[in-house]
């Protein structure tokens, strides 16, 4: 039981006994249980608005990560460790991390090159790294099967053999998975292309890499992670914070920028819009660029999923700002979360970007960007069903078979084409991933605009009651896991193993 859970459990019960002891005889009863109603309400409710209480939003600068860049060292070295570092407020708080603050260091590397890592273990448990979205040996995936004990170290090589985009790694243990993420084990990996170059994308100071996580504290700024049962259905937090920093500010010149964003929460959905900008354009999504821009006017991201975009803040004057927000999901999940933080449906302000200085850049965005070959149905060979359900004893699963870390669930021939139908059975929306491979969506059953179906995907939004339809090619051999990327649904036992021979 963490602290926060035993200060709740202690002044629940305590508060009980001190009311019980002011009420004497049976027909009392009934008012005493209304006390106590009353009391277990207000303990439930004190750490709300904590953010009012703590800490004036848009009044932190966003912290940029630092590079770990391979075009200037032959190999890094990551620990995972337990660090005390700033998040909230001035108050230093329990964390981890892989090289002792966070945001943990952005990976910045070239097709082609060769990646080396030494990965430390300096937990109490067992933990693994996953390279989320890098189709690498499925000796170097991360697999949880793979977890390396305290104090031991596991050497990552591979060759980066993919076109350019945004990834991401992070810790990937069996059952642990979302709490080491949400205290900090997580970061973003960036391969670049000769190809993305020729475009004259923005870059230096007008690219920025940002990741979005919803976060709860105590009064005193401690994390705080799951506190309730309801927290299995997805931890969901009141402060935003983007790249390890609480409501963020950027200053900005009125030029085009270009926005890696990555939603590394546990289990929010984001539907991202900018307050004072009625369009962004899209152009690149998990497995890198679109083929074409594509002009939105917001965009549904979901756990795991990475989008690329352009802003452009061309027609705004200094001393103006533009504001990041999502504005809420209501179609992600009728199932209840807990009540003392703001729900799939909420409306929050992410960051805020302020016109400091004026620009005389004015560059366009090529109208083709990249060449994508689409995989067509009679690609392939075979089709398979998985579907996403809660069996009795409320256990998310995947087929209706809870996680077995030594179960080989589904067999794929190596170098065949498949397509996996995705049903989704709960009220709430799945982010579905596979590890090893990158897939293309071919179509699905709900009304819902995903522009972000036309690129290669690693992790697609499987909405309620709906069905995906998406087709892989396996080219890697090996045992891999495919799951649902809501944090807190894998790590109970939404994962299942699939083997590529």
């Amino acid at each position: 039981m963490n602290r926060r859970n035993f200060l709740y459990s202690f002044s629940f019960s305590a508060a009980a006994a001190i009311l019980g002891g002011c009420e004497k005889g049976s027909e009392k009863n009934s008012r005493l249980d209304n006390k106590i109603d009353e009391a277990k309400k207000a303990l439930q409710e004190s750490p709300k608005n904590i953010a009012e209480d703590k800490l004036k939003s848009f009044t932190s600068e966003l912290k940029i990560p630092k590079e770990i860049d391979f075009e200037h060292i032959a190999k890094a070295k990551f620990t995972a460790q337990k660090s005390l570092a700033a998040l909230y407020k001035e108050k230093k708080t329990d964390l981890l991390t892989f090289q002792g603050d966070l945001p943990n260091p952005t990976i910045r590397i070239k097709k082609g090159d060769d990646f080396e890592l030494d990965f430390t273990n300096g937990l109490e448990k067992p933990t693994i790294v996953h390279w989320h979205g890098l189709l690498v040996p499925e000796t170097m995936d991360g697999h949880p099967k793979d977890s390396i004990a305290t104090n031991m170290t596991k050497e990552y090589k591979y060759r980066v053999n993919q076109s350019a985009g945004t990834f991401w790694y992070h810790t990937h243990p069996h059952g642990r998975t979302g709490e080491e993420i949400y205290y900090g084990l997580a970061g973003l990996y960036i391969v670049e292309d000769e190809n993305e170059k020729r475009l004259n994308l923005p870059s230096g100071e007008f690219e920025l890499p940002l990741i979005i996580q919803d976060r709860r504290f105590d009064k005193e700024g401690n994390l705080i992670y799951k506190e309730t049962k309801q927290d299995n259905v997805g931890v969901l937090g009141d402060v935003v914070m983007v790249n390890s920093t609480p409501h963020p500010y950027k200053n900005v010149k009125n030029t085009k920028y270009r926005l890696r964003i990555l939603n590394g929460s546990s289990a929010r959905v984001y539907k991202l819009a900018f307050e004072g900008i009625e369009e962004f354009t899209l152009i690149g999504t998990d497995g890198g660029l679109l083929e074409e821009p594509i002009v939105v006017k917001d965009i549904l991201i979901a756990v795991a999923e990475r989008i690329d975009i352009i802003v452009d803040f061309k027609d705004k004057k200094v001393g103006d700002s533009v504001m990041l927000k999502t504005l809420g999901f209501k179609e992600g999940s009728i199932i209840g979360t807990n009540t003392a933080y703001p729900g799939f449906d909420a409306k929050m302000d992410i960051m805020k970007f302020q016109i400091t200085e004026l620009s005389n850049s004015t560059s366009a965005l090529p109208a083709k960007l990249n060449t994508i070959r689409k995989m067509k149905e009679s690609d392939a060979t075979n089709s398979r069903t998985i579907t996403m359900e809660v069996i009795k004893g409320g256990i998310w699963t995947l087929n209706r078979k809870p996680y077995d870390i030594h179960r080989v669930d589904e067999r794929v021939k190596l170098d065949s084409t498949e397509i996996w139908i995705l049903k989704n059975s709960v009220h709430m929306a799945h982010p579905f991933h596979m590890h090893g491979v990158q897939f293309q969506v071919l179509d699905r059953t709900s009304k819902i605009d995903f522009p972000t179906d036309k690129g290669w995907k690693d992790t697609v939004l499987v909405m309620p009651t709906e069905t995906v339809r998406i087709i892989v090619k396996f080219t890697i051999p090996g045992l891999f896991v495919h799951h649902c990327h809501i944090l807190e649904h894998e790590d109970h036992s939404m994962m299942a193993n699939f083997l590529v021979e």
